[in-house]
């Protein structure tokens, strides 16, 4: 019988005391006659029209054992179901499965996710970044327009080494469009270095063998110094705190060549919008189909330049939203 509400019901039994067939009341009130008889004789059987409370089975954990259950998850985020389930069973010696486990986790707004891959933040790196951001918080759009950003990347020829998942129906393990193709020693890849801006992409660079100090002046020269002239005279550059970035021979090269450094933080990607641009270059490259290292190189330069303004237009506009984010996390990760 569908929930009825009190006053329906209690339209329910007035009719009938005045005098109405089962079949009338059902017929003006639009319900079936077996819910009308139901609730005639509910009430001639208890004299009231409410609907007595329902028992279902009881739950199994305490509200103690539901509270300890909670500051274990959040004590240690990385526990799994099944262990709290042990440590539970262990404290009050009651079993529970890791299914009850998760359910009531899952009522109290906590579930099992795949954590962000973040790099490690030491409180001095905290404390630069939030330095960097108090610094930067003032700094309109012409500033950041004028900022030359660069990263170095690997590029893969069997696409990237995160998880990958596939839709598909059971027994379609191994048909070809659901499986993940590999290769022997991982089908190689190759290591670019690029740079970009509001007005859009800049020089990009293969990178052959391992960079050292002295390969990485020889792009500067080659490939960035072209890329921050166009910007003009009020040009920033920005490169991370890698080894080979901070050698007194390119911080020579740079001051030689009168270049303007972006002070930065370490392990700062997220404040980096280039690192949005190689994510946005690498789906495109997974729909190419590339057979070879020498198709790779061809593609990733063609879809490199074919990266509209607009795009790199929009990740450096959000640079002010980057700096707040750090500010609001107090130097800790962003969502960026």
């Amino acid at each position: 019988m569908a929930k009825l509400s009190e006053d329906l019901k209690k339209r329910i039994v007035a009719l009938h005391k005045d005098g109405l067939g089962y079949k009338k009341i059902a017929k003006t009130l639009k319900l079936s006659c077996s819910t009308v008889a139901k609730t005639i004789q509910r009430f001639n059987w208890t004299g009231s029209t409410q609907s007595r409370p329902r028992h279902g089975r009881p739950k199994k954990l305490s509200a103690r054992a539901q509270r300890h259950i909670q500051r274990l998850s959040l004590g240690n985020r990385r526990m799994s179901a099944a262990s709290i389930a042990a440590e539970v069973e262990g404290v009050g010696g009651q079993p529970v499965s890791a299914q009850t486990i998760r359910r009531t986790l899952h009522q109290i707004g906590l579930h099992g996710c795949r954590p962000r891959r973040k790099p490690l933040l030491k409180m001095m790196h905290k404390k630069a970044r939030k330095q960097f951001a108090e610094d930067k918080q003032t700094k309109d759009m012409d500033y950041w327009n004028h900022v030359l950003w660069s990263d170095e990347t690997k590029i893969n020829l069997f696409g990237s080494d995160g998880v990958k998942r596939v839709w598909r129906q059971p027994g379609e393990e191994y048909k070809d469009k659901c499986v993940l193709p590999t290769v022997k020693h991982g089908g190689g890849s190759v290591m670019v270095w690029g740079c970009m801006s509001a007005a859009g992409t800049g020089e990009l660079q293969f990178i052959e063998g391992t960079m050292n100090a002295n390969m990485y002046c020889d792009i500067l020269k080659q490939s960035m110094i072209p890329s921050l002239r166009r910007l003009g005279r009020r040009a920033v550059f920005q490169h991370d705190n890698d080894p080979k970035h901070t050698s007194k021979t390119t911080t020579a090269l740079l001051k030689k060549l009168r270049v303007k450094v972006m002070d930065w933080p370490s392990m700062s990607p997220d404040l980096n919008p280039i690192e949005h641009l190689w994510g946005i270059l690498k789906r495109k490259l997974e729909e190419c189909k590339v057979s070879n290292i020498h198709q790779l190189r061809d593609v990733v330069m063609e879809e490199w330049k074919r990266t509209p303004v607009a795009t790199c237009e929009a990740l450096v506009n959000s640079m002010p939203k980057r700096v707040k984010a750090v500010l609001e996390n107090d130097g800790g990760h962003t969502k960026y």
